[in-house]
């Protein structure tokens, strides 16, 4: 059996990428979510956990020995070292627990669902991209509904990541599909299985 093609998906926040997760997983394409490893490699137990406790203390930990996430976060933001910290002890840990999952796929895709993906540069452990975007108007307005916040604090998220022109220059690095999601649901997922038929017949 060979390897199978790994993809990442990436794109703006409230973009819809989870979407189009959920449309290439019902049919029957392998889905990996970054943001669910990054759960799990801080479980209690985890040499992850210990080593954040061991760094930042028990203020971090839940009275039931889980993690803390508000207090990691708040941690997180109030200095880049601190973030600088965390990512060091839980990236590693994180892309170690993405490969075993993709050795685990029989199927000829995976898919890897990974907002980051230009920020942190791991263009490189990919074969292709899959980049999910929406004009400016329809991103704020879904990202606004979606977490209940008002135009400012939206705006402010949808810049702490990276443009949607830097984006666009993954395909300097590997071939990138892009799915453009201002529509309805319906088209997209026409789109979607379009992409896949293409995907499956590389």
């Amino acid at each position: 059996m060979n390897a199978p093609i790994k993809i990442a998906l990436t794109g703006g926040i409230a973009c819809g990428k989870s979407n189009v997760a959920q449309l290439f997983s019902d049919l029957d394409v392998d889905i990996i979510d970054l943001d669910e490893l990054s759960r799990l490699v801080v479980e209690p137990g985890t040499q992850g956990l210990s080593e954040l406790a061991s760094y930042f203390g028990e203020r971090i930990l839940n009275t039931d020995k889980t993690l803390n996430r508000r207090a990691l976060r708040e941690i997180l933001v109030s200095s880049p070292a601190n973030q600088e910290k965390i990512e060091e002890i839980l990236h590693t840990k994180i892309l170690e627990k993405m490969q075993m999952e993709i050795k685990k796929v029989k199927n000829k895709l995976v898919i890897v669902e990974i907002p980051l993906l230009v920020e942190k540069n791991l263009a490189y452990l990919f074969d292709r991209a899959i980049i999910v975007q929406c004009n400016a108007e329809k991103q704020l307005e879904r990202l606004k509904k979606r977490d209940n916040i008002d135009e400012n604090q939206a705006k402010m998220l949808i810049n702490s990541q990276t443009s949607a022109e830097n984006r666009q220059k993954l395909a300097e690095q590997l071939p990138v599909d892009v799915i453009e999601n201002n529509s309805e649901i319906f088209d997209m997922a026409q789109k979607v299985r379009d992409l896949h038929q293409k995907l499956i017949n590389l």
